[in-house]
């Protein structure tokens, strides 16, 4: 292993040029504060003449695909794609095809797209962790439990695979009558303001009456966090689901505000992505070795690698954020978590 893993560097070495990695918008963070600093990691490793370009969207098809196009014209090696709608990333792909540029999904899907490879977590796993975690952390509560669920993007294929984890829990429970789903919100663009105001309606929709909300990501978190303390609720109805670790989030986690987060293995992902790429430059065939698994969209079945992601509560911050250089101590301690049991220590 250690002599292939030579082998490979060796080869790799020699490729020159630029990497771009296209991202949706600059809101979510992860990319520019988690993936991006990965992937230049992997690019050292792997590929040291090779650099990295980050451009986002800002939620706009239509420049991303002007930013595929200009990085063709400037003789990109490679595209890395996390499209800003997933359903119209067709014609960013037929640019990197018609370029012969080899061209990798990363976290977000490009449905009916002739993508080479995928790069992504399992997402089911996600909505059924989050649920569970309600469902235990409620069960002393009167029933039926009162849920409300602030889903994601339809338009994105891991929100939908969200969702029908979030079901496969909840749906058995709703049909014995110890769950009720008092209201349910799709959340556009994972938008943290158009979270607040799913959320307003949530509450408007149940009363006030009302145990718990399940969400999709961290910016859907903040939304409903900050619709609930404008009410007066924050920590009287109870936020499960976030997704990405980010700081702020995680300062509401440590601070009781959200009961769990959960992590991508960026790093992981981050080197899976790189290593895609270059294989496929250096057309060594080591591609094929990395699939684990392929998702279905729309037009073909694409080959993917899958990491597992890490479920986050307050008791392993520590080990899993802190302690593995994803967030600092500065980080998290701050804001609404400066009086929490980790930051007081």
């Amino acid at each position: 292993m250690e002599t292939l893993t030579a082998q490979a560097e060796e080869a790799a070495s020699k490729i020159e040029g630029t990497v771009y990695f296209l991202t949706p918008n600059s809101q979510i963070t992860r990319f520019e504060a988690y993936d991006k600093p990965g992937m230049d990691e992997a690019l050292k490793k792997y590929a040291p003449n090779l650099k990295l370009v980050v451009l986002s969207a800002d939620n706009d098809p239509s420049r991303q695909l002007e930013q595929a196009q200009a990085a063709v014209t400037q003789g990109a090696k490679a595209i890395i794609l996390a499209p800003a709608v997933p359903n119209q990333s067709q014609g960013i792909v037929q640019v990197a095809h018609d370029a012969s540029i080899p061209i990798v999904g990363y976290a977000y899907n490009s449905d009916n797209s002739d993508i080479d490879y995928y790069v992504t977590v399992p997402f089911e796993p996600i909505g059924e962790a989050a649920a569970n975690f309600a469902v235990k952390t409620l069960a002393d509560a009167k029933k039926p439990i009162r849920i409300g669920l602030i889903t994601g993007d339809p338009s994105f294929f891991f929100d939908r695979e969200i969702v029908s984890g979030t079901e496969r829990v909840l749906a058995p429970l709703v049909q014995k009558g110890e769950v009720e789903i008092v209201c349910k919100s799709d959340n556009l663009q994972l938008s943290e303001e158009n979270a607040r105001v799913a959320t307003d309606g949530c509450l408007q929709q149940a009363g006030g009456d009302i145990d718990a909300i399940l969400v999709h990501n961290d910016s859907s978190a903040n939304g409903t966090i900050a619709a609930l303390a404008a009410q007066d609720l924050l920590g009287k109805v109870k936020v499960f689901g976030g997704y990405d670790s980010q700081a702020g989030t995680i300062q509401h986690l440590l601070a009781g505000n959200i009961e769990n987060d959960m992590v991508p293995p960026y790093r992981a992902m981050a080197d899976s992505a790189v290593r895609l790429v270059v294989a496929l430059l250096e057309k060594n065939g080591e591609e094929k070795k990395m699939v684990n698994g392929t998702y279905d969209n729309g037009m073909k079945a694409v080959p993917a690698i899958f990491n597992e992601n890490v479920f986050i509560t307050r008791d392993n911050v520590q080990a899993e954020l802190i302690d593995k250089g994803i967030l600092t101590r500065e980080e998290v301690c701050a804001g609404p978590a400066i009086k929490s049991a980790l930051c007081t220590k």
